[in-house]
């Protein structure tokens, strides 16, 4: 259940742009950006997906999970998987919005014998704001979250641009990004810390840092009718020198993979 938790994070990240995916009808112009929803008008998606994820601590194998990818839209509100948010502001170039979302890292001492001692780490849900920049295809967003339920305390701060690129009537198409998160001193600690409790011969007492991690990925979709969409996503993640030097660390580089299929419900978007 654990390994279940620390990955479907991954696939919330990309359900907006799942969304994306599914908003044109098969005459639109390649080159249009997506609509937005009706103000008044229910929009969700339902589907299934598998996730290849490593875990950076020491001993711990990589997993293979399938996750339930959904999402939800009505007027302001929206919930993506395990996020919910509002938008104060919503327009074809920016959005403005409040934001919650389960953050499901974590530690479980039965991930690796070499974990034996250490005390759980827990996931925790984050609160904060998120902005989105969004001209053309492309999209600039920043965020930043807080700790609400004090596991670690910690803040996180990221900051990340996109460019979409649409085929065939926007019957497919590939998006790549780039960005970084830093993470609060707190946070690093919490997750990636050793206590004076839980060091042992061979794993000294570490205190985490403030860090800035890089990310990057490439996001890519197949709408097989107006309703049903193949959906794939790789990342990579590099952790900084501060989370590697941690004793309970050996993967400095992070590797994800999703794969699945969504059917969109409800009456289908019209052109922009």
């Amino acid at each position: 259940m654990n390994a279940l938790r620390r990955t479907i994070i991954l696939g919330i990240s990309m359900l907006a742009t799942i969304a994306t995916a599914q908003t044109l009808p098969d005459d639109s112009a390649a080159d249009a950006p997506p609509a937005a929803p009706a103000p008044a008008q229910l929009r969700w998606s339902l589907g299934l997906g598998v996730i290849s994820s490593p875990r950076p601590y020491v001993g711990a194998n990589n997993t293979i999970t399938p996750i339930p990818l959904i999402e939800l839209y009505y007027k302001k509100l929206y919930v993506q998987g395990i996020q919910a948010g509002y938008h104060f502001i919503d327009t074809e170039r920016f959005t403005f919005d409040a934001q919650a979302a389960f953050v499901f890292a974590g530690l479980d001492p039965d991930d690796s014998p070499a974990l034996e001692g250490m005390e759980k780490r827990q996931p925790t849900i984050e609160g904060g704001l998120v902005f989105a920049w969004k001209p053309g295809k492309y999209k600039l967003s920043a965020a930043a979250y807080s700790d609400l339920l004090g596991r670690s305390s910690g803040q996180q701060a990221g900051l990340d641009f996109s460019r979409a690129w649409t085929f065939a009537n926007y019957r497919w198409g590939l998006t790549p990004s780039i960005g970084f998160v830093w993470q609060s001193s707190s946070y690093v600690d919490y997750y990636y810390g050793v206590s004076p409790e839980e060091a042992r011969p061979g794993r000294p007492e570490f205190s985490g840092q403030a860090v800035v991690n890089f990310r990057s990925s490439l996001f890519a979709f197949y709408r097989l009718t107006m309703r049903v969409t193949l959906v794939g996503l790789a990342q990579v993640q590099r952790l900084d020198n501060e989370i590697f030097d941690s004793p309970i660390v050996d993967k400095r580089r992070g590797y994800f993979g999703l794969v699945g299929v969504t059917y969109l419900f409800g009456e289908l978007p019209g052109r922009p």
